[in-house]
This record gives structure tokens, C-alpha cells and sequence, in this order.
């Protein structure tokens, strides 16, 4: 929606930001395609029209309100220098009054530099919905692969909905590796302190469920994956995992002493369930008053880390007991299980 997302949609900010997209063909949220040519090209007619067929190919695009380019501005120089008349109203094909007029544009900033070797095309959108710049984006790379011309590259995007386009292919190209290397540590550290493979699947399993759940969580309450959820997310993960070990530094030490894997499991929750359904309830407890906040973004946030908190405590407290039980009557154990020294204290 127009606006700030970090704001609620009753905010004065945003309100206002509605009424001007709504109210207006220029919003709040553009986007910039720069048209980079040879130095000293103010006499490129070429580039000119280039403008004028790319602002006729975007203006048809979902999401564009309104187009602001260094055609459609040369466009308005020239119907203003012939009297208003709006047969004029198109880019010269004359060098010398192509020229001219492009002096007359870089006069006023941000649409060309005074060599011309510069020239922008501002694209005026609905909103900065993810979707819609998107789509905008793929329109204007399909114009470039489209129509080319020599000497003229056209580069993507400025803007502050270009920014936003940039953020999200970041966060989209590190969210796997972030989440790989969480996990990768995770796995190192379990395999090291209890020198079990199973310890590894048992404590990791619920961990990755509850993350997926997280996500399906996510794309209920409308909670975009942003360059500051996505450390959250991991946080989330680091939290997490601590239930876990509760549980599972319990069975491991009784399945040493020589109970059987049910037996274990069973005295393992006895001990540690309840202070483990208590610590994830008090953690959850703290954020959740952050949904009450006036900023979305820590609202949302106290949301999405108190049921992260819950969702991997109960995956804690069901799925890894049940699939420790069933790889260990899957694959039995060849010799008894040796806890390490330091967690017998």
C-alpha cells in the first residue's frame, strides 16, 4: 500500500500518502531508469526518441501512474516554444533544436547531465508492493532486450521503489545461504558436544519444521521476508534450538546410564518439560506486548517471534521426542550411548 510499511495503515503518514496516490498521478513511490549514452550527445536525436518509445511502451503497465522523462519534458519545451500549439508537442528531429531544448532541460535538476550522457526516466507508481515493481521492472527489461540501441544502455533503477528492487533481490539471494549457514553451525555444534548423528537429526528436524511454519506464519499476516525480518527469522532459529538441547542433553545422559529409548525420553520430559514450556511461554509473553506498539514493523515482529518461540517449543516437546524414539527403534544402536563429560553436571 502507499506509504511507509513500517507505519500501521491508520498512520497520518500513510493516510495522507493514500489520499495523494489516490488524489494524484504523482505518488510517493517512482522508480528510475537512467538512459546512459556517449558523452556529448545532446545532438543524439536517437536518444530522444528512444525516451518517447519507452515511455509509450511503459505507460500501458499496470502500477505506472504517471511517466516524467527527458522526452516527455522535451516534448513541453517544444509545444511551449511554438505557442502552445499541441501539434508541437512531440521531441525535435533537428540537432541543432534537439539541442537547444536538452540545454533548456539540464537547467533544472534531476532528468540529465548537462552533457546529456545522462538522461532519466522517472516512472510514477501506485504503490511499492513487491508485485508491482516487479512487474514494472520486467516490462522495462523486456523493452530494453526488445529495442536496443547501439551506444545507449539503460540502466535499472533508481528510485526509491529501485531501492526497494535491490533490497528484496538481496534479501532473496541470502536467505538460503543465511539459513544454510545457521544451520550448518547448529549441526557442527550438536555433532561435536554429543557425537551422534542422531542428536543431530533429533535436535534439527523440529528446528527446520518449526521454520517452515514460520514462514507459512509469515504469509498469513502479510509479513514480507525484508532485509530486517530476515534476521529475525535466524534469531528465531538461534532461540529455538535452545529447546532442544533441553530435552535432548536429558535423554542423552539417561540413554548412558542404560535406559531404554522410551524409558529415557519419558524421564527426560519429566525433568525438563515443564521448565522448558515455562521459558519459551515467558520469552513469548515479553515480545507479545510489542504487538501493541504504533510502529507495524515492531508489531509485526513481536508477533512473528512469540509464535516462533512457542512453534519451536512444541516441536521441541512432540516431534523430537517421537522421532528420536523412531530412528532409534529404525537403526538400534550398536553400543550404548556416551554422554560427554561436561553435560553431566
Amino acid at each position: 500500500e502507499p506509504g511507509a510499511p513500517e507505519l500501521r495503515p491508520e498512520a497520518r503518514f500513510n493516510r495522507d500518502a493514500v489520499s495523494i496516490a489516490s488524489s494524484f498521478d504523482m505518488g510517493l513511490d517512482w522508480l528510475t531508469v537512467v538512459f546512459e549514452a556517449p558523452p556529448d550527445s545532446c545532438e543524439a536525436v536517437a536518444i530522444g526518441q528512444q525516451h518517447d518509445r519507452f515511455v509509450l511502451a511503459m505507460r500501458g503497465v499496470p502500477g505506472v501512474q504517471s511517466i516524467d522523462s527527458y522526452s516527455t519534458q522535451l516534448r513541453q519545451y517544444n509545444e511551449g516554444y511554438n505557442e502552445g500549439n499541441p501539434k508541437m508537442s512531440a521531441v525535435p528531429i533537428d540537432p541543432a533544436n534537439y539541442s537547444a531544448l536538452s540545454f533548456e532541460v539540464g537547467r533544472a535538476p534531476g532528468t540529465m547531465r548537462k552533457d546529456c550522457s545522462m538522461t532519466a526516466a522517472h516512472l510514477y507508481l501506485a504503490d511499492h508492493r513487491t508485485e508491482t515493481i516487479e512487474r514494472v521492472l520486467d516490462a522495462a527489461k523486456a523493452f530494453r532486450e526488445a529495442q536496443p540501441l547501439p551506444g545507449l544502455e539503460l540502466r535499472l533503477a533508481a528510485g526509491n521503489a529501485g531501492v526497494l528492487a535491490a533490497v528484496n533481490d538481496a534479501v532473496a539471494t541470502s536467505e538460503l545461504p543465511m539459513m544454510l549457514y545457521v544451520y550448518a553451525v547448529i549441526v557442527l555444534l550438536v555433532f561435536i558436544v554429543y557425537r551422534d548423528w542422531r542428536a543431530v537429526l533429533a535436535c534439527c528436524l523440529p528446528l527446520t519444521v518449526g521454520t517452515f511454519v514460520g514462514y507459512a506464519f509469515m504469509k498469513a499476516l502479510d509479513i514480507g521476508l525484508t532485509v530486517a525480518t530476515l534476521p529475525v527469522m535466524v534469531l528465531a532459529v538461534g532461540i529455538g534450538v535452545d529447546y532442544a538441547f533441553y530435552i535432548y542433553n536429558r535423554l542423552q545422559l539417561h540413554l548412558a546410564s542404560g535406559r531404554a529409548i522410551g524409558e529415557a525420553v519419558e524421564h527426560a520430559l519429566q525433568e525438563v518439560g515443564v521448565a522448558t514450556i515455562f521459558t519459551a511461554i515467558t520469552l513469548a509473553i515479553g515480545v507479545a506486548t510489542w504487538s501493541f506498539s504504533a510502529l507495524k514493523f515492531q508489531a509485526d515482529m513481536g508477533k512473528l517471534l512469540a509464535f516462533m518461540f512457542m512453534i519451536n517449543m512444541v516441536m521441541a516437546m512432540t516431534v523430537l521426542p517421537a522421532f528420536a524414539v523412531w530412528i532409534d527403534r529404525l537403526i538400534p544402536r550398536r553400543r550404548p550411548a556416551r554422554a560427554p563429560g561436561m553435560l553431566g553436571h
